[in-house]
């Protein structure tokens, strides 16, 4: 079965706002301020999850790490968040692609579910350290 129209519309329009976040975040480590990075890191979007449980979610620290690369510190971003590199790309893909309205493409491939698994496996990790 086919999505709506507005459906699609729907998830065009998440996808574009998500893409236009992690642009800013790269945007703000790349030109703005420590003060402007560490205010983006600091009191940014928060972890829901985390605040609910105390404990952190796999995404933890992809705000910190997208900063980090936007600034160009590689090593920082992979303290964060040791898959944020591929983490940001994939992203960064997938939002971009469901914007001009070829989700259908990437999402009936196997690679999402790889993906998810590397990224439970590091959440694991990190729940254990």
């Amino acid at each position: 079965m086919a999505p709506s129209r507005s459906g699609d519309l729907w998830a065009r329009l998440a996808a574009g706002v998500w893409l236009a976040c992690i642009v800013g975040a790269l945007v703000v480590g790349a030109f703005g301020s420590a003060a402007h990075r560490e205010t983006a890191v600091e009191d940014g979007p928060g972890c829901p999850f985390r605040r609910a449980t105390t404990l952190p979610c796999a995404f933890c620290g992809m705000t910190h790490a997208t900063v980090s690369l936007g600034h160009g510190d590689l090593g920082d971003a992979l303290h964060h968040h040791p898959l944020a590199p591929l983490v940001l790309a994939g992203m960064v893909v997938l939002c971009g692609t469901i914007v001009l309205g070829r989700g259908d493409k990437l999402l009936g491939r196997r690679w999402p579910i790889v993906i998810l698994g590397a990224i439970a496996a590091i959440w694991i990790v990190k729940l254990l350290l």
